[in-house]
């Protein structure tokens, strides 16, 4: 199973978190943490590395994170990089997120217009959505100018799609099928 390794691993982490009272905090420093590793993909190569020794892994870990980020980050950073999971940071932070977000009642909703929207109009768009959800919208931002005009909206689980293109090429597959 793919997501394994992150679920497991941020699981632990987020019921960890739960007894210090301090989800919202790790889950902010993962994503700090996320973007670390992103830019310096070699820490990853590094700390999975099965030629390193783990006594070196840790010391590196420790002179790069330790009194910069809280106690529990530093333990897991750690714990990851003994069992040679560096690499599955990333997954290990999407998994976390997706589980903080499900408990804080936030959802994730990327809206895809041909043009950028205005504030008002995302305002509205957000509190209708809040709605529809019963959770709090983060939501992201896409310009795509093939699709013409109207509006996509997706979350994880739905997609509704009001764009004209996808209405164009349902009236071209009717013609077809007409015509065929």
């Amino acid at each position: 199973m793919a997501g394994s390794v992150g679920k497991i691993y941020s699981d632990a982490l987020f019921e960890l978190a739960s007894e210090q009272n301090c989800t919202e905090a790790v889950f902010e420093e993962l994503n700090g943490l996320k973007a670390v590793w992103k830019d310096n993909p070699e820490l990853s190569k590094f700390l999975s590395s099965p030629i390193i020794g783990k006594g070196d892994k840790l010391s590196a870990v420790e002179k790069i994170f330790k009194g910069k980020v809280s106690d529990i980050v530093y333990n897991f950073i750690c714990v990851i990089t003994e069992k040679d999971r560096g690499n599955a940071l990333s997954e290990i932070a999407d998994a976390y997120k997706e589980r903080w977000y499900n408990v804080s009642g936030i959802a994730e909703v990327t809206v895809t217009t041909s043009i950028p929207i205005s504030t008002v109009l995302k305002d509205k768009l957000v509190k209708k959505l809040e709605k529809v959800y019963g959770r709090k919208i983060i939501l992201a931002e896409k310009v795509d100018e093939s699709i013409i005009g109207g509006i996509v909206i997706s979350s994880k689980n739905t997609m509704l799609d009001g764009s004209v293109k996808t209405k164009l090429d349902t009236i071209q597959k009717q013609i077809n099928g007409i015509i065929a």
